[in-house]
């Protein structure tokens, strides 16, 4: 099987809007310590941090795309998730992003099944694989 990487990326969204990283720590953090003293109980403010600090975690680590010849590609962290071009159907350009659909006609799962595709300043080089990869 020829899966060549065809262009691969990084996008860290906390690095884009460093504001808004700072103020969802500060609201956890907060959220964090009015849990701990509603229950009265210093371990809630800990198991609160963490539950909700692991829940926003994708936001602060760096995400990476790559396009292959056979597949789409995107690590975060500890996690991978790949999937073959054949699997979609359709694709829209979205502001800095693509959205890759897997269902021909728009539907309501749309917002469940679709990946979005951060660009950054490769709008265009996606654009183009994406294009000649799923036709319209």
């Amino acid at each position: 099987m020829n899966n060549k990487s065809l262009l691969s990326w990084k996008i860290n969204m906390v690095k884009q809007n460093p504001a808004k990283g700072v103020s969802v720590a500060v609201f956890i953090l907060a959220l964090s310590v009015f849990a701990g003293t509603t229950a009265d109980n210093v371990l809630f403010v800990f198991i609160s941090f963490i539950v909700l600090g692991i829940y926003v975690l994708p936001y602060y680590l760096p995400v990476t795309y790559t396009l292959t010849e056979t597949s789409v590609i995107i690590k975060t962290g500890w996690m991978k998730k790949e999937r073959n071009w054949s699997e979609f159907r359709r694709w829209e350009q979205s502001g800095n992003a693509v959205k890759l659909y897997t269902m021909k006609n728009r539907s309501r799962l749309d917002n469940y099944r679709a990946w979005l595709l951060r660009t950054g300043q490769r709008i265009d080089d996606v654009v183009t694989i994406v294009s000649e990869k799923i036709p319209s």
